[in-house]
């Protein structure tokens, strides 16, 4: 509990001094720091996370993102987004797979007047070179019908679906827990989509533990990582920067997404594909 001469110290501090010199240091200080905030936030991403990035074989830009035409081919998201902003851009060959990869944040609002706005994706946006080759699309998504309503009913829903592809049932009943899959193709899908690849998919899933959808469009993969933080961030302006614990922090990002191609074996070519 604050003493009481102390309270009453600061309440007679500010009869005789007054609230303004307070709040004109307030608004001085926080001018200070937008000012010198941006510059060092932008230095220390293009030397510190820049290094990181380089040392997993990766180019980094702060600035840069997966573009909107990429996203929108991706089709892994059927909202229009309002909003689109990202950065981060990391990009790199992983053995013989190329790969880029970028912080995304979408959004689309709704209402009049007083309009709203939620988030379509916020995370890690992915996209990689896939080890076969296909012309259709294949698209694995979080069920959330068969999470909410159970199999039978979360089929039925699923079916009911007026915008993706034909609904593709497989045969493994674990990764059907998780996904729907929808495709323009019933062959080409279960082409792509091997037991092995299912089960790398799951694991996948199960170490970013979040949201996980992807895509199998014009020969490439895309995969939306939901992540409700933001990444690569630099520190406070006035505090340390050599602070281990964080610059392991975004190692350990980087090196969970460069993962991705050994955990999707996307190294190993088809013959049709070397």
């Amino acid at each position: 509990m604050v003493p009481l001469h102390l309270v009453l110290g600061c309440c007679y501090f500010f009869l005789k001094v007054g609230i303004w010199p307070l709040l004109l240091a307030a608004v001085g200080f926080f001018f200070f720091y937008q000012y010198h905030a941006k510059p060092f936030r932008n230095s220390y991403k293009t030397q510190i996370i820049a290094t990181l990035a380089q040392a997993q074989g990766l180019q980094y830009n702060h600035q840069a993102c997966i573009s909107r035409s990429e996203y929108d081919q991706s089709q892994i998201f059927v909202t229009t987004p309002d909003r689109y902003w990202g950065d981060d851009m990391l990009t790199g060959t992983v053995g013989k797979t190329g790969i880029r990869f970028s912080e995304l944040h979408t959004q689309y609002k709704s209402g009049g007047k007083n309009k709203t706005w939620h988030t379509i994706f916020r995370g890690i946006f992915f996209i990689a070179d896939f080890n076969k080759h296909f012309i259709g699309e294949t698209f694995v998504l979080p069920d959330v019908s068969e999470n909410a309503f159970g199999s039978t009913l979360g089929g039925f829903f699923q079916k009911l679906n007026m915008v993706r592809p034909q609904l593709i049932k497989l045969e493994d009943v674990e990764f059907e827990k998780h996904f729907a899959i929808y495709g323009t193709d019933q062959v080409e899908a279960r082409y792509i989509l091997s037991p092995a690849l299912m089960q790398r998919i799951l694991t996948l899933k199960q170490k970013f533990n979040t949201k996980v959808a992807l895509s199998f469009i014009g020969s490439h993969v895309y995969i939306a990582i939901t992540i409700n933080k933001t990444l690569f961030e630099a520190p406070w302006l006035f505090s340390t920067v050599d602070n281990y614990k964080q610059l392991e922090e975004f190692h350990t990002d980087i090196a969970m997404c460069v993962e991705i191609v050994e955990l999707l074996d996307l190294n190993t070519r088809i013959w049709t594909k070397e």
